[in-house]
């Protein structure tokens, strides 16, 4: 059974309403969000991007940032090697775009996620090395590759490091960590422990961003050319699930308002193909929309459609390519659902599964790019740490997705000597492993779960009970205040007791919404407190459990409806009690 638990943060509701002419109710919620002081509420509230923190402050940085130069004035060749995801291809777009503008034309390598892998590898670095490459400049990955780089420079070839990944350890027998950081001329991730950025929560496109920023800052380059890039920083931050907070903020706030108006043909075809109001674009849109066309080419083609998506000034190949993905989208969707269910059938069709504290789902004829995703559904259906694995070419490959109390990063270090590769950070992972050690991962990783019934219980924080004439259109609004809503800066919940339901019916033509009118039980005759309630999952079912039900209990989300040029408030239900 789901718990809600009321936030029930004191604080000075009224002062800060009155000082920043906002409702008590929100700022409540800002309190509850653990933004309590003027300066902090100020940011939240009325940021802008002169707030954003100094790229210098990034170890190596300015290391990266003078060789880079040195590159420039020396006439080297220079290889960006990037990701196959949205991270990485936006990444590897901030760098070619910004190297560009300063005079370096640049090459991009972006891995086969089946042939290559993740990451730098062996192969690329011989390619570069026959393509006279002078420098190697990673972006979202290159924090792991020991071996790489070392190899690099026996070649006689530079690396400079850029990602935002985990820093890998070793652990000793008393438990002290001891960080390993490759040898290269530098390495800019803003998670290594004696680096002074002040938030380290930031995705791959960010620190690429940071690094042309400084490129362009020494060469003399308007900051009007390097907000340019902010639409696809602020497209990996969302499509890689950072945290929605501090500058993450910030930058997708207003990289949000400048893609509404990009010149980019690429950016504009995808928005186009896609249908998005670019009028309304949140990080729905590319978490949900834009985002998996994107990642949809890493995943059942090459990463290099997206990347030539972004590059392109022809409007015309700009609408072919968008098309396209649109297309391999809709395909992955497919095969996604088709392999979702096999793995939910066989959940479902093995008790000894539901006894485990963390799935181990092993899919041998499934694509090893949808694991992931797949893993993500098995998470949120029984609220406890996935895994989905895959049988690649040569051994068993696989992704992970976790609840908020395990960290999956550090649960499998305690049992990394299975893997013949692995990575991550608290809520997801991949990993790769023989087959043969399938089954003793299986075994090890739940005998190693500390997790606790309660722990898998999905949990519903709430702000504040919310009566139906707080429920107005106008706080709707004012909540669009405390947008981009996003991974660490979550839609606020409400909860309501004692509603009446005057009608219901089901939407849709897949028939997977609820539409319910409620009031308060003892108002249910003031048309002003009447409100739409959408319930969205099997219809039918829903509609079956609240068939003779009068009374209802609801924890919803406050949203505006717009249609056909009206504005309505709704309820979007997020859990109901009868």
């Amino acid at each position: 059974m789901s718990k809600w638990l009321v936030k029930n943060i004191k604080g000075d509701y009224k002062g800060i309403s009155e000082k920043f002419g906002i409702s008590p109710m929100l700022a409540r919620i800002l309190i509850n969000k653990g933004i309590k002081d003027s300066v902090e509420i100020e940011s939240f509230l009325n940021g802008d991007i002169s707030m954003l923190n100094d790229p210098h402050l990034m170890k190596d940085m300015d290391r990266a940032t003078e060789e880079i130069l040195t590159c420039k004035n020396e006439e080297k060749r220079v290889l960006i090697i990037g990701d196959y995801d949205i991270d990485g291809i936006c990444s590897s777009y901030i760098l070619k775009r910004g190297l560009k503008d300063i005079g370096i034309i640049a090459s991009v390598r972006l891995p086969d996620r089946v042939m290559d892998g993740y990451g730098m590898n062996r192969a690329m670095i011989d390619e570069a090395y026959e393509n006279g490459m002078d420098l190697i400049l990673t972006c979202d990955n290159g924090i792991a590759a020991f071996d790489e780089t070392e190899y690099a420079a026996s070649l006689g070839i530079k690396v400079i490091i850029t990602d935002h990944h985990e820093v890998p350890f070793e652990t000793d027998d008393k438990g002290e960590k001891s960080y390993i950081i490759p040898k290269a001329l530098a390495v800019v991730d803003p998670k290594q422990k004696d680096c002074s950025y002040p938030f380290e929560g930031i995705c791959g496109g960010v620190v690429a961003y940071k690094l042309i920023e400084c490129l362009y800052e020494r060469c003399g380059i308007d900051k009007e050319k390097l907000y340019k890039l902010l639409p696809y920083a602020a497209f990996a931050t969302v499509g890689d699930i950072m945290p929605l907070t501090d500058e993450n903020r910030i930058i997708v706030k207003y990289g949000l308002k400048l893609m509404q108006t990009t010149a980019d043909k690429g950016l504009n075809a995808l928005i186009n193909a896609t249908g998005v109001d670019r009028t309304r674009i949140a990080p729905y849109h590319i978490g949900f929309i834009l985002g998996p066309c994107i990642n949809a080419t890493g995943r059942l083609d090459t990463p290099d459609r997206a990347l030539k998506l972004f590059l392109t000034e022809d409007e015309k190949e700009a609408a072919v390519i968008a098309s396209e993905l649109k297309t391999l989208n809709d395909n992955r969707k497919e095969i996604q659902t088709l392999y979702t269910k096999k793995a939910v059938d066989m959940v479902e069709g093995d008790p000894s599964f539901l006894k485990d504290t963390v799935l181990v789902l092993y899919l041998p004829d499934c694509h090893e790019s949808l694991a992931g995703l797949i893993a993500g559904k098995l998470k949120e259906k029984y609220s406890r740490p996935s895994f989905v694995l895959t049988k690649g070419a040569d051994c068993v490959k696989g992704s992970g997705r976790s609840i908020e109390a395990y960290d999956m990063y550090e649960e499998m270090n305690k049992c990394s000597d299975l893997f013949l590769k692995f990575g991550g950070h608290k809520m997801a992972a991949g990993l790769s492993l023989e087959e043969k050690n399938v089954p003793e991962f299986r075994k090890r990783i739940n005998e190693l779960s500390l997790l606790t019934e309660e722990d898998m219980e999905p949990l519903y924080r709430v702000e504040m009970q919310l009566h139906m004439k707080g429920a107005s259109l106008s706080f709707a609004k004012e909540l669009e205040r405390l947008s981009p809503y996003g991974n660490g800066n979550e839609k606020p919940l409400f909860a309501e007791k004692d509603l009446k339901i005057l009608k219901r019916e089901i939407l849709g033509k897949n028939n997977n919404t609820v539409k319910l009118i409620v009031a308060p039980k003892d108002q249910a005759s003031d048309p002003e407190l009447k409100r739409e309630a959408l319930i969205f999952g099997d219809a039918a079912k829903i509609m079956e459990e609240i068939k003779d039900k009068e009374d209802i209990m609801l924890v919803f989300e406050l949203a505006v409806n717009y249609f056909k040029g009206t504005e309505n408030v709704q309820l979007l239900v997020r859990d109901y009690r009868i």
